[in-house]
């Protein structure tokens, strides 16, 4: 076939497509160019995960409405005139690509209105060009930009993101996941941008997502980005750096040694105040915390680095997401020395928060001062992280337990257990995740259909707990998949006779035969894997997924037969989710009202589940909101 030229219509969308992969990235673009205007207030609204909707509203300097019929052709830009521009650069935009490329994919209309007039005006936008207030372009008359009533700033909406190009829609992750794509960049510019309020809203929801506040300290904006668990172990830095590698300052923010997370936490890393990925220095500063934090915890980091900028290419990637620099190895080889001595100092004074006594008038102010602001309805009367006095009676009991030997443990590096574990991170919903790792236990409802009570904040819940500790257990084999402990029967038991009780009630099971085949045909790997030790027919062990909590042998039976019945042995990954998935059913606890199973899962499971459940939007169905505390003091006046 002949070459030929591309249509300029097809040109502009494969660019865009380069610019432009998710919401995400359209409101990056939109929110560095607010923050560029000198916008103090930036006001996002998403509906579903961006695509459909995205609206960004800022009270920044405004578009001059002379520059409208230009502010979506490509590379027309106010911040730059020359290639040279490039090596002095200060702002986040310079190419004139982001809102072109946005007008290519999606619907786009512009409000602003600048100090300098009364009016605000309206214009849309459809590839690149002026258009009506349908996305049609026609003759200018038509598509001029129109006078409205607005306040100074700007307001750009972008509807129906990629409704031209099914195939890059089609590929879009879930909307929750677009969501939480979209709340990562607000997060990660909240946090660097100081001086500057956010707050982003999905549509239809009257509380926002995530809001700071512009005159929030840095502390202040971490807390509320990456929650207090990072805030309150935080360590704050500022250095000139090193100035023959044009490294001129670094600051930012590292966790200390009393904070150890068991996920990964993306780094938050800015070049001359653009947000970029840096993986040389992630992987850096990773390896540093490996000698200070214990194996298979992780730190949380954000680094703003000043570099001079004729020693930095801004210009490498479409979505502007890297940058390089000169002197790369020696200004990581500067900051992770910084970062070294800055945790060894902190290492030599961990300390206890102590409490102590005021003076008698000064308790008084502060007990006149709570009392004041104070509001009783609204009160939170529980700590999720005080444990109750049953624990420690337990723990007493416990103490004359015979010492626990511990093994090295064992890396394991299967393709399928790594995807497994990536699939519980990508489906994480956070907000559930949230609820659950600061939950109150209050008791047990009904044990016999497993319903409990606990409490978040001043919100009392309904939880179906035996769904949530199917997935909770699942999650905990998979964690610690071939490094589980040994629950020993005493004595062992033959597989034959233990499916016997079964066989006796039931004529539609699968041969036993061939269950005890297909089970014992596996023992290799069982035992390697899973701690499951069956031998000549005989099952000696079952994995131990968490101490002080029993599997339920009263399951067992049933637990040996869906191994036989239920496992495709014949692809390793189904194979291992599904021998994982029984292992849980073991652990969630039987039907009971006893009161020994109801003190486990207070003092054992549930604190268990606060620490270590990633909670996926399927668990939304077995947790529902019974009561709060405005209502109660609605209905009753007190409590």
């Amino acid at each position: 076939m002949p070459i030929k030229r591309l249509d300029q219509s097809v040109v502009n969308r494969i660019a865009a497509g380069e610019i432009i992969i998710q919401p995400a990235n359209a409101l990056k673009e939109l929110l560095e160019n607010s923050v560029d205007a000198g916008a103090t207030s930036v006001d996002i609204l998403v509906k579903d995960g961006g695509l459909k909707f995205l609206q960004i509203t800022d009270n920044g300097s405004g578009i001059n409405v002379d520059d409208m019929p230009l502010l979506c052709e490509r590379f027309a830009t106010s911040k730059l005139s020359s290639f040279e521009d490039l090596e002095s650069l200060a702002t986040y935009g310079f190419r004139g690509e982001a809102l072109a490329s946005i007008s290519h994919i999606a619907r786009l209309s512009v409000i602003s209105k600048t100090k300098e007039f009364s009016l605000a005006y309206k214009a849309f936008y459809n590839a690149g060009m002026l258009a009506t207030n349908k996305f049609k372009v026609d003759d200018e008359s038509k598509t001029a930009p129109k006078p409205v009533a607005g306040k100074n700033g700007t307001q750009i909406t972008v509807e129906d993101l990629f409704y031209n190009t099914p195939s890059r829609l089609r590929s879009m992750k879930s909307k929750s996941d677009e969501l939480a794509s979209i709340l990562d960049v607000v997060g990660k510019y909240a946090v660097h941008t100081q001086g500057v309020g956010f707050t982003c809203k999905k549509f239809g929801e009257s509380t926002p997502a995530l809001a700071t506040r512009p005159q929030a300290e840095l502390k202040e904006r971490l807390r509320t980005v990456y929650g207090v668990s990072v805030a309150s172990d935080i360590i704050e830095f500022s250095k000139e750096g090193p100035s023959e590698y044009g490294l001129m300052k670094v600051s930012g923010a590292i966790t200390g040694l009393n904070y150890n997370n068991k996920r990964r936490a993306v780094p938050v890393f800015f070049i001359n105040n653009r947000s970029v990925s840096c993986e040389p220095l992630k992987r850096a500063l990773v390896s540093l915390y490996q000698v200070f934090l214990p194996k298979g915890t992780y730190p949380f980091f954000y680094l703003s680095l000043e570099i001079k900028p004729q020693n930095v290419d801004v210009n490498i990637h479409p979505t502007k997401r890297e940058v390089r620099f000169l002197y790369e190895e020696e200004i990581i080889e500067w900051i992770t020395g910084l970062v070294h001595d800055t945790l060894s100092s902190h290492d030599t004074s961990r300390t206890f928060k102590q409490s102590t006594f005021k003076r008698g008038s000064d308790v008084d102010d502060v007990a006149t001062q709570v009392k004041k602001y104070r509001q009783e309805n609204k009160l939170v009367r529980v700590d999720a992280s005080q444990p109750k006095l049953e624990a420690f009676v337990s723990n007493q009991n416990n103490e004359d337990d015979d010492e626990i030997e511990v093994e090295e443990r064992r890396e394991v590096h299967l393709d399928s257990i790594r995807e497994l574990r990536q699939e519980v991170s990508e489906n994480v919903y956070r907000p559930l995740t949230n609820v659950f790792n600061n939950l109150v236990y209050v008791g047990v409802v009904d044990g016999n259909r497993r319903l409990c009570c606990f409490q978040y904040d001043v919100k009392l819940f309904l939880c179906d707990y035996g769904a949530v500790l199917a997935e909770f257990f699942y999650q905990i084999g998979l964690l610690e998949f071939a490094n589980y402990g040994r629950y020993e029967l005493d004595p062992p038991i033959s597989l034959q006779d233990l499916l016997a009780p079964l066989y006796e009630t039931r004529s539609d099971l699968v041969a036993r035969e061939d269950v005890v085949s297909a089970i014992t045909g596996m023992s290799d790997m069982f035992l390697e894997y899973f701690a499951l030790h069956i031998e000549r027919g005989v099952l000696h062990s079952v994995p131990l997924l968490l101490t002080g909590a029993e599997p339920a042998l009263a399951k067992l039976a049933h637990f040996v037969y869906r191994l036989g019945t239920k496992v495709d042995y014949q692809d390793e990954k189904k194979c291992l989710s599904q021998v994982l998935r029984q292992i849980a059913l073991l652990y969630v606890p039987s039907p009971t009202d006893t009161n020994e199973g109801f003190e486990k899962l207070e003092n054992i499971i549930f604190p268990a589940v606060r620490q270590r459940l990633v909670a996926p939007a399927k668990l939304m169905d077995h947790v529902v909101q019974i009561a709060d505390l405005p209502g109660l003091y609605k209905v009753f006046e007190r409590c």
